[in-house]
């Protein structure tokens, strides 16, 4: 059943796809746009139509019954779209003859290629465990879905939730968490296919194929495209859609394109705060392609009209639309100064950076030590082609948008985060460029440089490849039925036990009241609760709250009938609470000892850990 489930929801997100296809290929048909390439067409289409979607779900949010109204988008976009689907299924079918007539190593390329999607795309459809995504990208969505569309400064990072987290509510809206999943896989597929897309532009069909496998057999894309629940992989498809769109803006000069290269450039700033930086070196780019006024001004309206949705909430929210990293200067008196010293160092912002740490960020060099991992290492391949570039270099309009976006985004990031895997969005660009080099060094017809090039490619593919089958084993045992879901989130996911004994006391048919609760990961979690540690909750401010009496009139306003301590209180405000504790105001009505990691998961070390349901007598 599992694997029917599986097979069914990865269907259902390629009619989503087709979808979006119809949809926005009618909206380049309004435009006036069609490229003569039907990839291009095709990709080009999706991405609109996608970034055209997630406009219309963030007024859904406003609604009392939002599953009906993100059935009601899509219906939407089908009906606009409904007469290009005969048009968009004969270009598909002219994309697959055309990839698979091609030569032998084109089609085993090919194989090799949809056997890796097939196990990232089932992967995906495994039981939510991503640290982030329980904690807050697919969380916040929920609270949404469930208690509606509102401010909540104790799950303060709902306010870093962007345009492409409308993709997980409307998954979440239609059938799960696996839809959702499905969404964000999506992301990858195409990001990958864009950077076939774009190498094709260089290189044959063989060498833009080893593109999207190298893209997707990266380790930090493995992570993102299965198992993290995150949307990052949107950004990079819609920024290695910019740079065909401001190639094809050079050429042609024309209104229409201004539109959907701002849009392009719109829904990536929309995604999330670091891509503006991504944005800003589009708007340059393309206003070194493009020095008209009209068409600039043209650009950055459709920029504004795609992206600008989660900066306005949070403005109305809060008054900062980057909150609360300004908040400093427009509020200074509201200002949570623990949240935010600790926000500035989960994203590397409060990190001094060296001077060869940035330099290196457009190769991919550098590694954040204070966030080692495998979400931060996207790869040698850039770093070791790096050099072929300076041969195969041309002045063209796709080259110098190419460049100024990867390397402009790469050093700006690297600046101001120094994480690695923000520089996700440019990796299918700066993959695209790099092999182009290459495969330049390989058709020189020196022999060692050719056989060094062609192995290093080989072996990369080799490791990314095992790398595949051994940290996708489990999902995939999960997705195909191998393993119970039950099973599978309480080997994989963190604090999962402790959620279950949670929802085991307290969800059941109790008097209204919230569970003020410690764990980070609450996606899972199935009773009314608030979010309680101060490094990551605005609302809890130790400095606020020092003493007994402010925490038990926070839980009178907050109606906190409950409160979660595994394994123990937060250190910023343990005092307190555990005065309450000691006067009798918090009393133990249930304890536990559960599983949980120790450390980094893939080392897939346990520890005990004690866990205890206290209940506030006011």
């Amino acid at each position: 059943m599992a694997l029917i489930t599986s097979f069914a929801v990865l269907l259902a997100t390629a009619l989503f796809a087709l979808v979006s296809a119809a949809f926005g290929h009618r909206l380049l048909r309004l435009l006036g746009i069609e490229f003569s390439a039907a990839a291009e067409q095709l990709l080009f289409s999706i991405a609109l139509g996608v970034i055209c979607i997630e406009i219309l779900l963030f007024p859904v949010q406003l609604l009392n019954h939002i599953r009906a109204g993100v059935a009601g988008a899509l219906l939407l976009a089908v009906a606009v779209g409904s007469r290009e689907f005969a048009a968009i299924l004969k270009k598909l079918g002219h994309c697959r003859s055309r990839a698979f007539n091609g030569s032998r190593t084109q089609r085993n390329l090919l194989i090799l290629l949809t056997l890796v999607v097939a196990l990232e795309g089932f992967a995906a459809m495994a039981p939510l465990t991503g640290s982030d995504a329980l904690h807050y990208h697919f969380t916040a969505p929920l609270l949404v879905l469930h208690s509606g569309f509102h401010a909540n400064f104790f799950l303060s990072h709902s306010f870093f939730s962007g345009q492409s987290h409308l993709l997980i509510l409307a998954g979440l809206a239609l059938g799960g968490s696996q839809l959702a999943m499905g969404f964000l896989f999506l992301g990858g597929v195409l990001a990958a296919g864009a950077g076939c897309c774009l190498a094709r532009r260089w290189v044959s069909l063989e060498w833009s194929t080893i593109v999207a496998l190298l893209f997707l057999l990266t380790p930090v894309v493995i992570w993102q495209i299965s198992t993290a629940g995150a949307p990052d992989l949107w950004m990079a498809f819609f920024a290695t859609m910019s740079v065909m769109a401001i190639a094809r803006s050079a050429e042609w000069l024309s209104i229409p394109m201004a539109i959907l290269a701002g849009a392009l450039a719109g829904a990536i700033a929309g995604a999330k705060y670091t891509g503006c930086i991504v944005a800003a070196s589009i708007a340059v780019a393309y206003f070194l392609e493009n020095r008209s006024i009209r068409r600039v001004a043209i650009f950055f309206l459709s920029a504004l009209c795609a992206g600008i949705w989660p900066y306005a909430r949070n403005f109305a929210w809060t008054g900062d639309p980057f909150f609360p990293f300004l908040l400093s200067r427009i509020s200074p008196g509201t200002i949570n100064a623990f949240a935010l010293a600790s926000y500035r160092a989960d994203t590397g912002a409060s990190t001094q950076k060296g001077f060869w740490q940035v330099l290196g960020s457009p190769v991919f060099a550098g590694i954040d030590p204070l966030h080692a991992g495998l979400w931060q290492f996207l790869g040698p391949i850039v770093l070791v082609f790096f050099p072929f570039l300076f041969f195969t270099l041309r002045k063209t309009p796709a080259w110098r948008a190419a460049l100024t976006i990867w390397i402009v985004s790469a050093l700006s990031i690297g600046a101001t985060s120094g994480m690695t895997r923000f520089l996700l969005p440019v990796l299918p660009i700066a993959l695209a460029a790099v092999m182009a080099g290459a495969a330049r060094a390989v058709s020189a017809g020196l022999r060692p440089l050719r056989f060094v090039t062609l192995a290093t490619i080989g072996f990369f593919c080799t490791l990314g490849g095992a790398g595949v089958l051994v940290y996708l084993r489990s999902p995939l045992s999960a997705a195909v039925g191998l393993t119970s879901k039950e099973n599978y989130l309480r080997q994989r996911a963190p604090e999962y036990q402790a959620v279950e004994f949670v929802n085991q006391i307290l969800a059941k048919p109790e008097p209204e009241g919230n569970t003020l609760v410690f764990l980070r990961h609450v996606f899972y979690l199935r009773v009314p609760f608030l979010y309680g540690n101060p490094a990551a909750s605005w609302a809890i401010d130790p400095s606020r709250y020092k003493t007994p009496e402010e925490w038990m009139e926070l839980f009178r306003e907050q109606n906190v009938r409950w409160v979660v301590r595994s394994p123990e209180f937060p250190s910023e405000i343990a005092a307190p609470l555990d005065q309450l504790e000691a006067q009798g105001k918090l009393i133990a009505i249930a304890r536990a000892e559960v599983a949980d990691f120790q450390g980094m998961r893939i080392s897939e070390e346990r520890m005990t850990v004690p866990i205890a349901i206290l209940k506030f007598v006011p």
